[in-house]
Order: structure tokens, then C-alpha cells, then sequence
């Protein structure tokens, strides 16, 4: 590819010039977002920016940058995802995505000081995973009248695009993809097929993202429900490596970690478990190339895997983690994962079922005698919270209910919802801890799919709920 580019034709290729206008627009806006418009870096910046612009010029008399939800298109060819290695790809949806902008369009004439204008006022603002309509707004407002340039809204209701999604719709799509990934790759490794780690990585950042961005706790509090989950289309693998991606991710996040050490530890967790043959597995992703390998390598190799969860075994076992803080982190998270949920005969799972109130006292247990990492234990309490999202308890007066909403100790109020005598889902409640009682018979336990899906659309508004039957 090299060799190619480097050739004298490729100098007028129209691919490389729509490369070039996307990775320059890009290094321009952050220029002006971190310096200014007066400064060395942004001379040069605007010389080679209008370069490009000259180049199809030469035949048109505009250009613009498009994204429709899903790709970023430069001169109506979809130039995104063809060169993986070029991050700014990425970071380009990004910034259209958080201002909740579908284009750019440049015109013939168009003046140095319209393009420092424009990318001025894009830099005001952040840049995250999180659209808001606002921020397009915002933007539109500050710019004076541009003679050659124009900006589009993100309409996805008139344009017929992907929609504008709250985080909590966000993060039903990631568990799903992340669920659904899980099987397939498992087909990948018995056809000793690469596995396309950058989906996966994609995927778990944006989970990141959200967390890191969170304005609600209810958004936190339907991340822990979701892994709660106990199966996913009949799988219970798939659910328990979702679980552990989530919970790595909010213990990590809790421990303060750097964003690139949450990344490989989650990235890890997707991974330890998905074949049932630990050598066959690290196999297959040491099959992928070696610059995708080397970035989780380090994570994989600082957790081996835990193969018999009972106390007992525990105790005994002192290589089920390296001492890492990533092999650390997804020690309590594989346990944690593995003991709330009912597994088949054929599984790799050994050890005790639990009830999720009655894990997390192990956890505190078994931290005590040196299982489990002192800090990291306490990391995952204070996201856990006395009674788990999932977990179905008891009230005094008998009700069956479904805890939805953290209790952070046993005086202040949170909220379950009652289960009727069919299983399903009833009024809500708001209780005290002191209240609840834990079922030990409920541990494993499957909600029907129906309540299930009623309990995660108590978490979505109705706006938010019409939105998803309309996908």
C-alpha cells in the first residue's frame, strides 16, 4: 500500500485527496480548538487545507464532508473504516456526532478567515459520545453569515438517517452487538479465522464513553441492571462476557484509571472466557495482527482466568491472578459474574450459585482473607451497593420485587418493582434497605424475556420507548 502511494499517479488520485481533506480538516479543527487562530501551526494548516480544497476545485465548484449515522463521506464516497489504522476516522464522527451536525459544504471562494471562523466555533464545544441537538444550535448561533460556507443539521425524522440516541438507548445497542459478537466469534476461532478485534474495541469505548459522560446515576444504574442480564438469546456466555465488560468499566473508572488502561482491561474481560479451552483461545487472538495483539496481550496475560470459583478453591488458588490491577479488577469481575447466574453441565463454570446480595457479601469475605484486592473489593461495593440491580428479593409483607435502583446503605430509600403472581412486572415501590430480605431459592433464577423487557423500558422515558419500537 505503501509503494502505491508513493507512485507519481497517486499524487492525482481523487482517493487520496479525499483521504488528505478529511485528515487535514480534522488536524485543523483540533489546531484551532488547542491554539488559536494566530500561530505557526495554523498558517501551515490552512496553506495545506486549501490545497486540498484547490484540488477539487479544479473540477467542481464545492466540496463537502457527510455523515449519515453510520459513515463519514467526503465528496459522496464513503471513505470511513477503509483505512483502519487512521484514528481521526473516528474522531471525525465523533465531532459530527456530539454536534449533531450531518455536513460541511465548501464553495469556490471560499476565504481563509470563513474556514478560522467556522472551525472556531466548532472548538467551543466538547466532543463526546453523546449527541445533543442543543450543541448544532449553539453552534449555528455563534457563526456570523458565511458567503461560502454551509452547515446541516442531523435530522434523522426528515432525513430518514440512524436516530439521535440517549445514552441508555446507546448502551441496549452496545450489550446487544457485544452479545451478538460473542457467538460469532466463537465460529471465527473454530474456522481459525482473524477476530476482528477493532468492532470489539470500538464497542467497549463507546461503553466507556457513556460512563465517563454520565450527567444521571439512572444511567449508571441501568449499566449494572444490564449485567445483571443472565442470558442473552439463550446464551449464557454471551451474558456473562458483557457482564464482565461492565463491570471492569465501573470499577476501573471507580480506581481512576487512565482511559487507555480501562480500555484494555475491558477489551480483556470480553476475552478471557470465550473459549472453553484457555490455550485454544489465546490461539486465536494471537492470530490477529500483531498491532491489534500487543494492545491487549499485556492485560490477557496479567489475569489468567479463573477455572474453579468455590471458596475453597480460591483459597488455594493463588495463580487465578498475576497481582495486577487489571488482573485484579477482572478477578472480581469473572467472579462476581459467574456466581449469579445458572449454568449448563457442559460449562466452564465450577464453583457456587449465588443470589447477587449473597455475592456481594462473598466478595467482602472473601477479600478478607486475601482473595480479592482490598481496594479493588471496596471499588466494586460502592458500585454494587448492599442489594445489586437484578437481584429479586423480598419485602416484609411478602411482595416478590425486583430491585432498579441503587441502595447505597440500609436508611435511605431506593426503589424495586413488585412481580405479580405471573411474573410480571407490577407497581413500584420505594423501600428501605432495612425492609428487604434476600431469597437464597432466587439465586439463578430466570425472569421471564417479557418482564425482562418491561424492567428495561422503566428505564427509558416515553419518548425514548417510541424511538425504540420505531428500529
Amino acid at each position: 500500500m505503501d509503494e502505491r502511494r508513493n507512485r507519481p499517479e497517486y499524487d492525482s488520485s481523487p482517493k487520496k485527496w479525499r483521504y488528505n481533506f478529511s485528515k487535514s480538516l480534522f488536524t485543523f479543527w483540533k489546531n484551532v480548538k488547542m491554539y488559536g487562530d494566530k500561530n505557526e501551526r495554523i498558517t501551515e494548516e490552512i496553506t495545506f487545507f486549501k490545497q486540498v480544497l484547490d484540488f477539487f476545485f479544479a473540477e467542481k465548484d464545492e466540496l463537502s464532508i457527510l455523515f449519515d449515522g453510520i459513515d463519514i463521506k467526503v465528496d459522496k464516497v464513503r471513505i470511513r473504516g477503509q483505512r483502519q489504522d487512521d484514528k481521526y476516522f473516528e474522531d471525525i464522527y465523533d465531532l459530527f456526532l456530539s454536534l449533531c451536525m450531518s455536513g460541511i459544504t465548501f464553495k469556490k471562494g471560499v476565504r481563509d478567515e470563513e474556514i478560522l471562523t467556522l472551525l472556531g466555533v466548532m472548538g467551543k464545544y466538547p466532543v463526546g459520545r453523546e449527541p445533543k441537538i442543543q450543541a448544532y444550535e449553539r453552534v449555528r448561533g455563534d457563526l456570523p453569515p458565511l458567503e461560502h460556507i454551509e452547515i446541516y443539521p442531523y435530522d434523522p425524522e426528515e432525513s430518514g438517517n440512524l436516530p439521535i440516541y440517549t445514552p441508555e438507548q446507546s448502551l441496549r445497542r452496545i450489550y446487544c452487538s457485544l452479545a451478538r459478537d460473542f457467538g460469532d466469534i466463537r465460529k471465527m476461532i473454530d474456522a481459525a479465522e482473524s477476530i476482528p478485534l477493532r468492532m470489539t474495541e470500538r464497542r467497549v469505548q463507546d461503553l466507556i464513553s457513556i460512563v465517563s459522560n454520565a450527567k444521571k446515576i439512572e444511567t449508571l444504574e441501568f449499566i449494572m441492571f444490564l449485567a445483571s442480564v443472565p442470558s442473552f438469546e439463550g446464551s449464557s456466555e454471551s451474558a456473562f462476557a458483557v457482564s464482565m465488560v461492565i463491570w471492569s468499566v465501573l470499577i476501573a473508572k471507580k480506581l481512576k484509571l487512565d482511559i487507555q488502561s480501562v480500555k484494555r482491561v475491558a477489551v480483556s474481560a470480553y476475552f478471557q472466557y470465550f473459549s472453553k479451552d484457555k490455550e485454544k483461545g489465546y490461539t486465536a487472538l494471537s492470530r490477529m495482527d500483531e498491532f491489534n495483539y500487543d494492545r491487549i496481550e499485556a492485560a490477557l496475560n496479567a489475569s489468567s482466568r479463573i477455572s474453579d470459583f468455590s471458596e475453597q478453591a480460591l483459597l488455594s488458588d493463588k495463580t487465578a491472578s498475576s497481582g495486577t490491577v487489571s488482573g485484579e479488577i477482572l478477578k472480581v469481575a469473572a467472579y462476581f459474574s459467574a456466581v449469579t447466574r445458572k449454568w449448563s453441565a457442559d460449562s466452564f463454570y465450577k464453583g457456587p450459585l449465588m443470589t447477587r446480595p449473597q455475592a456481594v457479601r462473598s466478595v467482602v469475605k472473601l477479600c478478607s482473607k486475601g482473595v480479592f484486592n482490598k481496594e479493588i473489593s471496596e471499588a466494586f461495593f460502592s458500585m454494587a451497593g448492599i442489594y445489586p440491580l437484578g437481584s429479586i428479593v423480598r419485602l416484609f409483607d411478602g411482595s416478590v420485587c425486583v430491585v432498579v435502583k441503587k441502595f447505597k446503605n440500609f436508611f435511605e430509600n431506593s426503589e424495586v418493582l413488585l412481580l405479580d403472581k405471573d411474573l410480571s412486572i407490577g407497581e413500584r415501590r420505594s423501600v428501605t434497605a432495612e425492609n428487604v430480605l434476600d431469597i437464597p431459592d432466587a439465586a439463578g433464577v430466570v425472569l421471564p424475556e417479557k418482564t425482562t423487557v418491561q424492567i428495561l423500558n422503566t428505564f427509558l422515558d416515553e419518548r425514548e420507548i417510541s424511538n425504540e419500537k420505531q428500529q
